[in-house]
């Protein structure tokens, strides 16, 4: 955390506009000056018609030790934390700070992923935990995720594990291969129709029952990472009319499975509602049976 004495430092710096005079120059404007934002980086802030009760939050993103440069598409790019208070904003930047994101990488991941500060700490929470029990990451793996990808915090739990699934029971990744590759970051279905593209070509085989891969199998990294057209012509070896032409039969196999779900499902339902009027007629028959011996008693 910032000092005391670097605070009074950034709040009492620039003592060279002490000679401008405060009657020509709105406190808000002052304020900024005296942060260290120059003329234009003030005059765009102010261009977002941030009140001058709102201070405070531009303050307290400073004080974390951002550069103005980066406060400022912070808030360009993120102008809700312009509604929160000052104290909420110092809250979400304290949970991340619990996370293990300290001092330097607290501020670099920031820089990387400014939506961090839009993360409510029940989802930040959320997401660790899947990280954890869900994925069965270490603490330190999870540190090192956070390191290396801060996006990570901002994505649904459900995508996590979908994807952490996908790599590591389909494609045989292990936990490691996940944290360089970053997996989190990207398309599920992305990934399926690379990786499907693949073993269609040959290019990959499945894991055995032990989950262990052939070493001719491309890196994850590979298949996840680089651009359409660099995959194509450094693993894939194929054109890109090949690859659009596979994801387009992907998608109708997928939608085909789907409705072959459907229809079962519904034959299931139908299946059911026959026992039911089957037995409902059975039930009727024997009453009626019983009927008629005490009938036939009398």
């Amino acid at each position: 955390m910032v000092s005391l004495c670097l605070r009074r430092v950034i709040v009492f710096s620039r003592t060279s506009l002490g000679l401008r005079s405060m009657s020509s120059i709105p406190i808000a404007r002052q304020a900024l000056l005296d942060l260290g934002f120059s003329e234009e980086q003030t005059e765009k802030i102010q261009g977002m018609r941030c009140p001058q009760h709102k201070m405070p939050n531009i303050k307290e993103l400073c004080f974390i030790g951002l550069s103005p440069k980066t406060v400022l598409r912070i808030l360009e790019e993120r102008p809700e934390l312009l509604k929160m208070t000052d104290k909420e904003l110092r809250n979400r930047v304290d949970a991340l700070r619990v996370l293990g994101l300290g001092e330097g990488s607290l501020q670099n991941s920031l820089s990387r992923c400014p939506a961090l500060l839009s993360v409510p700490r029940s989802h930040l929470q959320a997401v660790i935990h899947c990280l954890k029990n869900r994925c069965q990451f270490t603490s330190l793996q999870v540190l090192k995720i956070l390191h290396a990808a801060p996006e990570t915090l901002t994505q649904d739990p459900s995508h996590i594990e979908d994807l952490f699934q996908y790599v590591y029971f389909r494609m045989g990744a292990k936990h490691q291969d996940i944290i360089s590759s970053q997996v989190f970051e990207t398309s599920v279905n992305e990934i399926k129709v690379r990786h499907q593209f693949l073993e269609r070509l040959g290019k990959f085989q499945p894991p055995d029952k032990k989950r262990v891969c052939p070493p001719s199998n491309p890196k994850l990294k590979d298949v996840i990472q680089l651009s359409e057209e660099d995959f194509l012509t450094r693993v894939a070896h194929s054109s890109s009319e090949e690859l659009d032409t596979f994801r387009k039969i992907l998608e109708r196999e997928e939608h085909e499975g789907e409705q072959d779900i459907e229809d079962e499902e519904d034959e299931l339902i139908n299946n059911d509602d026959d026992s039911a009027s089957e037995n409902e007629d059975s039930e009727e028959n024997v009453r009626g049976y019983k009927s008629k011996r005490r009938h036939k008693k009398k």
